[in-house]
Formats: C-alpha cells, sequence, structure tokens
C-alpha cells in the first residue's frame, strides 16, 4: 500500500481488507471515521510535506494567546496551562523536560531560555501530524474555537447584526484605542507608516489579511512606499466596519482584540432621528459618486486619497475611497466615497435599503 500513498500524496489512507474473508474491516471503520473527525487536508500539504497556511496561522494566534507575559515563548507553566485547557490533563515536569528535548533536536531555534518559542510549537504540530496523531492539533484547533476550515465557529463570531436600514455601524473609543496600540505594535521601524509587510504581520494571525480583496486594497491613502498611515489604517477599518460588520469583529478578535461585541462596536442612530433634531452622532458617513462613463468618478476618489487617477488599480467590483475629514466645527469624522458604475445606478436607486444610510 505505501507505493500508493507516495504517488498519489492526496490519499491519506491506503489499507487492504476482505468483508468476505474479514480482514481488517474495523481498521477500515477506524480510518473512515478518523479522516471524518480529524481530516489531514486543511492541515497538512503533502506535497510540500508542511503545515498548510492557515493551520499556521491558527496556531501562531493560539500560541500568542497562551503566551501571557509576551516574551515569546512558553514557559513550563505556560505549557503546563495549554496542555490542561485542551486535554484536561497536567504535564509532569518530566514530560515538560521531554518535548522542549525533542524540539531542540530536531530544531534547535525551537526552544529558549524561555521555553517553547513559536518555531518549536509548530515544530511538535507537524511532528504530530507527520505521525499521524492529527487528533492532537484538531483538538487543540477546536478548543480555541475553529471549526474544520480552520475559522473561528459562529458562536465566537455573530453572522448579522440586527439594525434598521437606516442605521450603520461604527467602531467604539475602546476600539480605536485597541487598533492604535496594535498599529503601533507592528510599526516595527517606527515610520509612522505601516509597510505591507508589518501589514501582512499583523494579519498573521487571521485566516488571510482581509484587506487584500479589491473591496479594501486601494481604498486608503498610502506614502510613496505604500505604507498606511494611522489615519488610513483606522480609515480601512471603518470602512470594512460599515460594510461588513461581522467580518470586521472576527478580523478584531483574530488580531487579538478580547471585548465582545457590544464594546467593539456601536450602531448610530436612525437617519430619521437625525433628520428630526437636525444634528447627528455618526462618525462615518457614505457619500455614493454617481456619473457616466469617463465622467472623473475614479478620478474625484484617487484626488480624495491624494493619489493620480493612473494610480487606480483596475477592478470589477464599487471602488470606495476611505479618509477622514474635519468640518467646520472641528472635529474628525470619516467620508467614505463610493462609486457606482453606471451600469449599477439603476437597481440602486430601486433599493430602499441601499439609500437609507
Amino acid at each position: 500500500m505505501a507505493p500508493i500513498m507516495q504517488a498519489f500524496r492526496e490519499i491519506e489512507t491506503c489499507i487492504e481488507c476482505s468483508a468476505l474473508r474479514q480482514i481488517q474491516v474495523p481498521e477500515v471503520f477506524y480510518y473512515a471515521q478518523k479522516a471524518v473527525l480529524h481530516p489531514t487536508a486543511p492541515l497538512f500539504d503533502q506535497e510540500a510535506q508542511s503545515l498548510k497556511p492557515r493551520c499556521v496561522r491558527a496556531l501562531k494566534r493560539i500560541f500568542i494567546l497562551c503566551d501571557h507575559d509576551r516574551d515569546g515563548a512558553l514557559s513550563d507553566v505556560e505549557l503546563n496551562d495549554f496542555q490542561v485547557r485542551c486535554f484536561s490533563a497536567p504535564l509532569q515536569p518530566t514530560e515538560i523536560s521531554g518535548v522542549k528535548r525533542v524540539v531542540q533536536e530536531k530544531m534547535p531555534e525551537g526552544v529558549n531560555d524561555s521555553g517553547l518559542t513559536l518555531t518549536g510549537f509548530l515544530f511538535l504540530h507537524a511532528l504530530f501530524i507527520e505521525k499521524g496523531r492529527l487528533e492532537t492539533t484538531w483538538t487543540v484547533l477546536r478548543k480555541f474555537g475553529y471549526d474544520n476550515e480552520i475559522k473561528l465557529r459562529d458562536e465566537f463570531i455573530p453572522t448579522s447584526v440586527k439594525r434598521a436600514p437606516d442605521q450603520t455601524v461604527e467602531l467604539t473609543n475602546e476600539v480605536i484605542d485597541y487598533l492604535k496600540g496594535i498599529f503601533n505594535m507592528f510599526d516595527i521601524d517606527n515610520d509612522e507608516a505601516l509597510l505591507p509587510s508589518e501589514l501582512d504581520d499583523l494579519f498573521s494571525t487571521a485566516p488571510e489579511n482581509p484587506w487584500t480583496s479589491d473591496l479594501y486594497k486601494d481604498s486608503a491613502e498610502r506614502n510613496v512606499l505604500g505604507g498606511l498611515s494611522l489615519e488610513g489604517f483606522l480609515s480601512k477599518w471603518a470602512l470594512m466596519t460599515l460594510l461588513d460588520p461581522a467580518n470586521s469583529f472576527a478580523n478584531l478578535v483574530y488580531v487579538g482584540y478580547s471585548g465582545d461585541f457590544n464594546s467593539a462596536f456601536t450602531i448610530t442612530r436612525k437617519r430619521r432621528v437625525d433628520r428630526k433634531k437636525q444634528q447627528t452622532q455618526r462618525n462615518v458617513f457614505q457619500c455614493y459618486v454617481f456619473g457616466p462613463k469617463g465622467s472623473g468618478k475614479t478620478a474625484l476618489l484617487q484626488s480624495f486619497l491624494g493619489r493620480q487617477p493612473s494610480d487606480a488599480l483596475p477592478t470589477n467590483s464599487d471602488r470606495f475611497a476611505a479618509n477622514t475629514v474635519e468640518p467646520s466645527d472641528g472635529t474628525r469624522k470619516t467620508l467614505v466615497l463610493r462609486e457606482i458604475p453606471e451600469g449599477d445606478v439603476r437597481s440602486l436607486l430601486n433599493n430602499k435599503e441601499s439609500l437609507a444610510p
């Protein structure tokens, strides 16, 4: 059976059996159950013989959550806490020493004076999987809320937000302060901007960088090196919260925010109340940009972000531009310009909910 599995890496298990002769029938059911409960494909790339990126991202987030003193390594106490949380059984000191010794023999950088490093933590899980102990890694992932797609389960992330069509969702001051702290933490070179590599590192504990999609890729002001200023960083979060609050909250959790949905977001007052009172409490405003092809819609959005029209990236979806503005009263607001393609104007105007916000 081994030659078959070597020739076809996508085959997880190959077993010779016979129902007639009662040869290895129980084993067939065992491996079938194992393939469903603890599948290899989401975790491990058989061709490359390495953990898959999404698995690495999830394990990195788990490692950071367990590294309580933030020293970049799991101490013996932290390793034991991790073991108890995942498997409801403590590790003996000799077992902890044995684990670190195995890692150090195979990968010296996996252990330092403080304990087990992230490299060592990832190596251990790759070792478990290579030895067929996938249930170990799956138990860890599921204890920390991950589903079979290695995303946080719905019970941790709300899939919808209850609000009227003329209400929007905005970041609270608590989350804005948290995001400012995250920005400074990942601004390694202290140039007051996050370079693409620094932004990728910030989202390295999420399943993927949410801002690589067309909706967000070109939506905020950048410097000549492609770096995102703090204003641009917060503008992108405001835009994501406006368009997709559930996804915004999910990514807040992925990057380490520990509060709940209600402490992260506020739902704005209904617009009809704002009109009645002739004032608004909103901090984020969306403005639709209409016009025939070639009228300068894209140029307007690019100018709003301090760029030339020729800098615009091609896109098949609506184009957004988010930036901070200062009204006459001196307060700072976020303005989101949304370019509506000429062919989509009629459907937008016929949709009352689209016009409500």
